[in-house]
């Protein structure tokens, strides 16, 4: 039998919009709250019961003390709604208390007329309101105060409605109502009337029997069964914990934590290439980026594409699509284009088949437009795969391999180590990794280490910020590479600021941490100071109170009125309230106190806060940084010397050093690069930067690695004063190292070594090949795929499109002469004699490829 309830509610809905075009179908519901449902689990196992249980508490405790015909009602009200915490805005309940109390006959009647079930919902709660507001002059009068307000809006009134009568009704708040319909994806309805539209929304889930035991039986194991039906306060915390705001980047890096981090290295390496190869941008409507407790996975379109599994899966830890199947865990998807999904735990598989999967991609990017999985995007992880420094931010927090507690090996200054050396030689000669490799073992100390440690431990101290790297180009500038003054935006505002480049900023991190290992230097910070500030602010605004700052002038102050979007501060004078904000950011306070780290030595605030940050408000910007300093300076500890310290290395690896022009990027730095010229050297140097005007010297602790490829210039045509200070180290092709190669049926060694020699002959050693391009090959297929990709269109470049040379190198079985068979006009008049001679030469088709072809390059 329908409830009075259920036939009021659903005449508003049927005044608004007919039930189909709300949900679309009942499937949509299904899956929407489906997949809430799942996630509301997961966040349950991962993170326990997430502090609503005082909901309960709340809800019971109304139940046990509400009398409507209470003698001593005001009281009776006080004891009913004690456990509100903070199910009520501070103003609304502000105002319904005070209201009982000193007119608790006309709340009274309020209230009897609201709890009438008898009325149609929306004539109570409308009745409500507008007595509300007739009830409130009479308390400003009493009170002889104007800056009351009743705000008694919906979601005050749903809580009303479900402290008495739980079984009917939700608690109401537009954040989940909001997010709640964007699952749903139907549009959320005008302010007044959200909380019909979510009560419906619920009515239905529950006549659905959409709350599933599988759901029920987790739910119970942190929440027992009232003597109430407490459906909608199910549906009500599902919302609430899915949606909120802390289960972001706190539950992404909880998420993590259950992912080996070598996987996920690996993971998003590869979505770096798809990325990559696709051009695909953030915000695409045909991406969708989504998890599971045990899983993470990019979806375009309809179908998976790249998934990683973590350790607590018994399933494969990595799968992909394809248009092939290559491996034993393998399914097929439905429908048309014909694609598979393949499973596997060996990257190395994804890697070697890293062209059938392109394939597939570019089919569903090709045929898709928009997904319909959009609404279960997860923008956290959208960011990971887009913001390569988010990305490094997270995976830094997780728990790594490497054993940072233990001192490191080797950490004495190594002198066979030069401080500033280049790895220079042909293209695939393996500079980049070896790079790594040095880098490694330059601040974890050499060991034997297999390639894929080497990999994990360099990308630990990518994300310790211990190694940057940097390619060098044209385009590269001394204010990119030490200091420049570059724009900002602040608020909306654009500012101009001087900026550290990629190498101050490096020796500056690296000057810091030989300070932090001379002594045991407090670990307050400013950070943490800055960290404290937002707390305390975050607290008062919540409480409806205001938090003050003091200034210089006695008696006088600012209000910190907001916490912006970017996590700034605006103040205003809490003597006039219709003054303009002052905006204070982190960035600025950051560089003030850097300068100032005791204000007792400021004589003029407004210009020497201006000399340090540009255009200031002086004021507002001392009263955030007198806070700050005050804050360190009380959670300071004492400073105890430390001997045998052993200063931490940093490395900077400067890919292509040769590309980029060395003189104008490093400036008068470059002689400061010399050994006996670094900082706490006899010789030490220092030099004053032309923009920030700070001293500055190069640590001794800062390694400099750089890579150049000879086939784009020698050594000798670098600059002079660069070779001077770097030691040159020759990296060349080492066929030795395809003996051991899994393919066997052409002689790779051999391969390599006759295209080399007949190079050399042609060009010079400069112009070789390296054995880089043959390591990984398992069979015709790959070989195929590096000459084709590879070792062809390098040697185009070589001889700039000379076929004849290239047939040199290759053979007859690659290069072919095409017989000429253009026709020029007739009525023009040129000497053409020499097309007489004229050769064309064409690549044969690598679909005619076998190892004959190869074989004959060194046999033939």
């Amino acid at each position: 039998m329908t409830t009075e309830i259920e036939k009021s509610l659903q005449a508003v809905l049927d005044k608004t919009v007919d039930q189909k075009k709300v949900f679309g179908t009942s499937f949509a519901l299904k899956k929407g709250t489906s997949e809430l449902i799942l996630k509301y689990i997961d966040i349950l196992r991962e993170n326990g019961e997430p502090n609503e249980a005082y909901k309960y508490l709340a809800i019971n405790t109304f139940q046990q003390n509400w009398d409507l015909e209470a003698d001593d009602f005001y009281q009776m009200f006080r004891a009913s709604f004690s456990k509100v915490a903070n199910l009520l805005y501070q103003n609304s309940w502000g105002f319904i208390h005070t209201a009982t109390q000193l007119f608790p006959n006309e709340v009274r009647d309020m209230f009897r007329n609201l709890y009438d079930e008898s009325v149609e919902i929306t004539e109570r709660i409308k009745t409500f309101q507008t007595e509300s507001e007739k009830l409130l002059s009479k308390v400003r009068e009493k009170l002889n105060r104007t800056n009351i307000k009743a705000q008694q809006d919906e979601r005050t009134i749903s809580v009303y409605l479900a402290f008495r009568f739980p079984e009917k009704y939700m608690l109401y708040k537009y954040d989940y109502y909001k997010n709640f319909c964007k699952e749903l994806n139907i549009k959320p309805k005008k302010t007044g009337e959200c909380f019909l539209h979510l009560q419906e929304l619920a009515n239905l889930i529950i006549r659905e029997d959409l709350l599933d035991e599988n759901f029920l039986k987790t739910y119970r194991k942190f929440y027992q069964k009232p003597d109430w039906d407490d459906q909608y306060l199910m549906i009500q915390n599902v919302l609430y914990v899915v949606f909120r705001d802390d289960f972001k980047e706190m539950d992404l890096v909880k998420l993590l934590k259950n992912f080996n981090r070598k996987d996920l290295e690996e993971y998003y390496e590869f979505l770096d290439k798809i990325i990559e190869e696709f051009d695909l941008q953030q915000n695409d409507q045909k991406l969708v980026f989504n998890h599971r407790d045990k899983w993470i996975v990019f979806t375009i379109g309809q179908r998976y594409i790249w998934r990683i599994r973590n350790s607590k899966s018994s399933e494969p830890v990595f799968a992909a699509i394809s248009t092939n199947v290559f491996t034993i865990n393998h399914s097929n998807f439905e429908g048309e284009p014909n694609a598979f999904w393949n499973g596997t735990d060996d990257i190395l598989e994804i890697r070697k088949n890293k062209e059938k999967i392109f394939d597939a991609i570019e089919k569903e990017l090709k045929t898709t437009r928009k997904s319909s999985f959009l609404k279960y995007n997860k923008k956290e992880l959208e960011r990971m795969a887009f913001d390569i420094d988010f990305r490094n931010e997270i995976l830094s927090q997780l728990e790594t391999q490497t054993k940072t507690e233990k001192p490191m090996e080797n950490t004495k200054p190594d002198k066979k180590t030069p401080l500033n050396q280049i790895l220079f030689g042909a293209p695939g000669t393996g500079k980049t990794y070896t790079t790594k490799r040095i880098a490694v073992e330059i601040i974890n100390g050499e060991k034997q280490r297999t390639r894929q440690e080497i990999n994990a431990e360099y990308e630990d101290l990518i994300n310790k910020k211990q190694i940057v790297f940097t390619t060098f180009h044209q385009s590269l500038s001394y204010e990119d590479f030490i200091e420049g003054i570059k724009p900002e935006t602040e608020e909306g505002n654009i500012t101009y600021e001087i900026k550290d480049g990629i190498f101050k900023d490096l020796a500056k991190r690296a000057v810091s941490y030989n300070k932090l290992s001379e002594t045991d230097e407090q670990v307050y910070d400013f950070d943490s100071a800055w960290n404290d500030l937002i707390e305390e602010v975050n607290a008062t605004i919540q409480k409806d109170e205001k938090f003050e700052l003091p200034i210089l002038t006695i008696n006088k102050g600012l209000n910190v009125t907001e916490i912006t979007n970017q996590g700034n501060l605006k103040l205003k004078p809490k003597s006039n309230v219709d003054s303009l904000e002052y905006t204070v950011s982190y960035n600025r306070t950051k560089k003030l106190q850097e300068a100032f780290p005791s204000l007792s030595v400021v004589k003029n605030i407004d210009r020497e806060f201006r000399s340090v940050i540009g255009g200031s408000n002086s004021t507002a910007y001392w009263a955030v940084l007198n806070y700050i300093n005050t804050k360190i300076n009380a959670n300071q500890k004492p400073k105890i010397e430390k001997r045998n310290f052993s200063p931490q290395k940093y490395v900077l690896i400067i890919d292509e050093i040769n590309r980029g022009n060395v003189s104008a990027i490093f400036g008068e730095l470059i002689t400061l690069l010399e050994e006996d010229k670094r900082k706490g050297n006899k010789e030490q140097t220092e030099v004053i930067l032309p923009y920030s005007h700070d001293k500055f010297s190069v640590p001794n602790n800062v390694y400099l690695i750089g890579t150049m490829n000879t086939a784009d210039r020698s050594v000798e045509a670098l600059d002079t004063a660069l070779r001077r200070r770097f030691s040159f180290i020759e990296m060349q092709p080492n066929p030795n190292v395809l003996l051991d190669s899994e393919y066997q049926d052409v002689d790779l060694k051999q391969l390599l070594e006759t295209i080399n020699q007949r190079i050399e002959v042609l060009i010079d050693k400069d112009h070789q090949i390296g054995h880089s391009y043959f390591i990984g090959i398992q069979n015709l297929e790959d070989l195929k795929w590096v000459f084709k990709d590879k070792i062809i269109p390098l040697l185009e470049e070589y001889f700039y499109g000379d076929f004849g040379k290239i047939g040199l190198v290759l053979g007859g079985k690659f290069i072919y002469q095409e017989e000429n068979t253009a026709k020029f006009t007739k009525n023009f008049s040129y000497e053409n004699d020499f097309l007489e001679d004229k050769k064309v030469y064409r690549f044969t088709p690598s679909e005619y490829w076998d190892e004959s072809t190869f074989i004959s390059v060194y046999e033939d």
